[in-house]
């Protein structure tokens, strides 16, 4: 997994007289919330995290209605600020941009106005246009700040690292890559002769290339070729795209898959394709990886220091749909080179991204804040 060599954290002064009793309040979206944060917590529960620190574990957004998302929040809030003085926690808050930052926002203040340290997790991938088109000058400071009063923030690639340098000069980064469970691949199956699926996990729209990704597909000479996009978004658009390029007996929109779902998907898939405009550190990628599928994406966002062209994988410049076309053509008419790209994708994720080496990062930077290991889970307030 990549790291970076950062000067040691700021611990306030209170962390060293209270560590012995330190725990840990996450807060983060819901668990059933579609998106990266969700899968990232989801995985680190799995991985074991929880029964190996204790952790509180606070939600401040779930999908649903206005309504909804408001009590969740309010209610978030208020178990955050009740948690804040029950053992002086370490603060571990993961965000993205707009709504996820706000609401995270007031929960980081709290922490400040108690004197509680708190870590920054950034996921978002539109967090620069976030921060470089969409925020006032006043804002732009608000966002500044609340990286800089962090005890440290964690980004998931270097790339991420120089973004939050850019916004904030001062504050200490590191970097913890995403990481992912790795499947067993003895009880996967593919058989040759099955009908070619090429998939794309993620939300659907012009920011993940969905568009773009059906304009290659359609000229593509092998009218067998399946194309799955699954995920939430723009789903009738796509649809109607696909119809209009006269796909639609050859293109599949299922929308938001379970896990489940996701499993049996990319245990089937021949090609995994994510031909993104932006990006953080996608998870799907790296499941798809676990699952030894050859993969082509974009050379965005984190995904350069995971993916080097034509050794474990295949990239393309996105919007190049001719591109695009090229890669796809080459995967699915080779299954040699399919099956030393899907090799080497699998090889390293078990070295680089695997979540166990990902929990033990955390967890050692949680000790050096003071926070105990314990045997005891996972306390939530709300259910995730």
């Amino acid at each position: 997994m990549a790291t970076q060599a950062t000067p040691a954290p700021r611990v306030p002064a209170s962390a060293a007289s209270e560590a012995p009793c330190r725990s840990v309040l996450m807060v983060g979206t819901s668990f059933q919330t579609k998106g990266g944060i969700s899968s990232v917590v989801r995985g680190y529960a799995d991985g074991g995290l929880f029964e190996r620190v204790n952790c509180r574990y606070v939600i401040t957004h779930r999908d649903g209605s206005a309504v909804t998302r408001v009590f969740t929040a309010l209610s978030g809030w208020c178990h955050a600020f009740v948690s804040l003085f029950r053992d002086a926690p370490l603060v571990h808050i993961h965000l993205s941009q707009r709504g996820s930052f706000w609401r995270k926002s007031v929960v980081c203040s709290m922490a400040r106005l108690v004197g509680r340290p708190y870590i920054v997790h950034l996921h978002g991938s539109e967090f620069m246009t976030f921060f470089d088109r969409e925020c006032s000058p006043a804002q732009k400071r608000i966002v500044s700040q609340l990286f800089e009063r962090s005890a440290l923030v964690l980004a998931l690639s270097d790339t991420w690292r120089e973004n939050v340098l850019r916004m904030a000069p001062t504050c200490r980064v590191e970097v913890l890559a995403n990481a992912v469970a790795m499947p067993d691949l003895s009880r996967i199956r593919r058989e040759p002769d099955r009908e070619p699926t090429v998939l794309c996990l993620g939300r659907l729209g012009k920011r993940k290339g969905s568009f773009d990704l059906l304009e290659a597909f359609a000229r593509l000479p092998d009218r067998r070729t399946r194309l799955v996009l699954a995920g939430d978004g723009d789903i009738e658009r796509v649809r109607e795209h696909a119809r209009a390029l006269g796909l639609a007996d050859r293109v599949s929109c299922p929308g938001w898959l379970s896990r489940e779902q996701t499993a049996e998907a990319l245990a089937s898939a021949t090609v995994f394709v994510l031909p993104s405009y932006a990006e953080g550190l996608p998870m799907a990628l790296l499941e798809a990886m676990s699952y030894a599928l050859p993969v082509i994406t974009t050379p965005v966002g984190g995904i350069p220091g995971v993916i080097r062209h034509g050794e474990n994988g295949l990239l393309v410049e996105p919007g190049d749909i001719t591109g695009l076309t090229n890669a796809l053509a080459t995967l699915l008419e080779d299954p040699a080179e399919r099956a030393r790209l899907g090799a080497a994708t699998r090889l390293t994720v078990e070295q680089r991204f695997s979540q166990d080496a990902a929990i033990d990062r955390l967890a050692a930077v949680y000790r050096r804040f003071g926070v105990r290991t314990t045997d005891r889970g996972l306390t939530e307030q709300g259910q995730p």
